[in-house]
């Protein structure tokens, strides 16, 4: 089994547990992710909840993917607050793709609060089954 992104960048992981300031005056926090694999991908699932689809940004660099969230969405003004309990936040998470990963075809698709990658294995790292043959 290849190890895709259990090696979390740890200057960002250790930069997402202190809840970053955002373009927008917002705070980053680190949204729960589950990753997949198969003998030809990952599959990486994000929680990112009150995110709108255009504020959702993927990027490679140097090997490391990057998601970042913005939640554009605001509390309710002009009324009094009883209870406070939601919180609008970015999501910041990256992770070490360790040369495994055919960047160009990386998919994503977002739905519902929650944003799913898919990044094909370079062919080379692909798990390959060789058939013997008895003679």
């Amino acid at each position: 089994m290849d190890k895709l992104a259990m090696n979390e960048n740890k200057d960002v992981q250790k930069q997402d547990e202190q809840n970053v300031e955002s373009t927008r005056g917002y705070f980053y926090t680190s949204p729960d992710t589950d990753i997949y694999e198969t003998d030809d991908e990952f599959k990486m699932i994000y929680e990112i909840p009150g995110v709108e689809k255009t504020d959702v940004n993927i990027k490679v660099e140097k090997d490391v993917l990057t998601m970042t969230a913005e939640c554009s969405k605001s509390p309710v003004s002009g009324n009094e607050c009883l209870r406070a309990e939601m919180d609008f936040v970015g999501y910041k998470r990256s992770f070490n793709l360790n040369n495994l990963v055919d960047v160009e075809k990386i998919k994503a698709d977002y739905s519902g609060g929650v944003l799913a990658l898919t990044l094909p294995k370079l062919d080379e790292k692909k798990t390959k089954e060789i058939k013997i043959t008895v003679a």
